[in-house]
């Protein structure tokens, strides 16, 4: 019984080793396939994708084609006001003010020089032929408006000026000086412009 029970045993050992090797061969076979059809997946994805880049950049390309280019404006300011180039003698009256050190009715003078650069204007203001301050901005609904910010040692100091302007004559314009600082202090001069001839 015990022989039968070993040539039983031994016979199991020896056949056991045959059916693992196919079954390893099957599921190496079976993986095989699978890597193969992963790998046709994978090249038809690269396809696609490749396929969608061509498709792109022609309809970038036919975008670009039919894109109209504008031309630069040209310079209407000096179309619209060429006498307004210039030095012009500026009278500024106060006519509002909530700072200390300024009163309603002061009144200064300053001489501005005027001069137009792509479509923008530029104002360097000047007292005793000493640079103040320069403006910069643009012509709107009629209006010259223009802002310059000069900041102080601290921010106690720091100034924000609005300035509007109306043409009047070729050699005359009016307008309005803001001066904006911190603690909610304002100053407004009423301006009057005239051009040095």
């Amino acid at each position: 019984m015990m022989r039968w029970l070993y040539l039983l045993l031994l016979s199991s050992l020896i056949a056991s080793p045959g059916c693992s090797a196919d079954e390893q061969e099957k599921m190496l076979q079976a993986k095989e396939t699978k890597l193969n059809e992963k790998e046709q997946q994978l090249s038809i994805r690269e396809q696609t994708i490749q396929l969608k880049e061509e498709e792109l950049t022609r309809r970038q390309q036919l975008l670009d084609s039919t894109t109209v280019k504008v031309p630069a404006l040209p310079d209407t300011l000096s179309r619209l006001h060429p006498q307004l180039p210039g030095v012009w003698n500026v009278t500024m009256r106060c006519t509002e003010t909530t700072c200390a050190g300024s009163a309603v009715g002061d009144t200064k003078t300053e001489q501005w020089q005027l001069s137009f650069q792509n479509n923008n204007i530029i104002v360097q203001a000047m007292s005793d032929k000493k640079l103040l301050r320069i403006y910069t901005g643009s012509y709107i609904a009629n209006f010259f408006e223009l802002s310059s910010h000069q900041e102080g040692v601290d921010q106690q100091q720091a100034t924000k000026m609005l300035v509007k302007l109306q043409v009047k004559k070729a050699d005359e314009m009016t307008g309005q000086r803001e001066i904006i600082r911190e603690n909610d202090c304002r100053i407004v001069y009423a301006l009057e412009l005239r051009k040095q001839q």
